[in-house]
């Protein structure tokens, strides 16, 4: 169906203590992104569970949840230094050019 959005949520545990990295990496990806008009939807959450994040991200091109932005490459990896994805799941319409999964 052209025309529909493909939404991700994903769920980030902070690893040893490491909330101020995640804090700081979260908030560096957040203005990294801006607003685009390939990625409308960008906001980061906290959840009651002390440690824990949500993400939820939302694509006008069912292709791009596959291919971060180069300027983001850093920064997923400093996130990655502080917290491990818990899940991630991925909504919107199945068909061609939607990635099998999210990294």
């Amino acid at each position: 169906m052209p025309g529909m959005s493909i939404f991700v949520r994903a769920r980030f545990d902070v690893r040893d203590r490491r909330q101020d990295g995640i804090e700081r990496s979260a908030t560096a990806l957040h203005e990294a992104a801006g607003p685009e008009p390939v990625s409308p939807t960008y906001r980061w959450f906290t959840l009651p569970e002390p440690g824990a994040y949500l993400v939820l991200e939302e694509y006008a091109d069912p292709a791009a949840p596959g291919a971060a932005p180069e300027c983001c490459t850093g920064l997923l990896t400093s996130l990655g230094r502080c917290a491990d994805m818990a899940f991630a799941e991925m909504y919107g319409a199945l068909g061609p050019g939607r990635p099998d999964a999210v990294g």
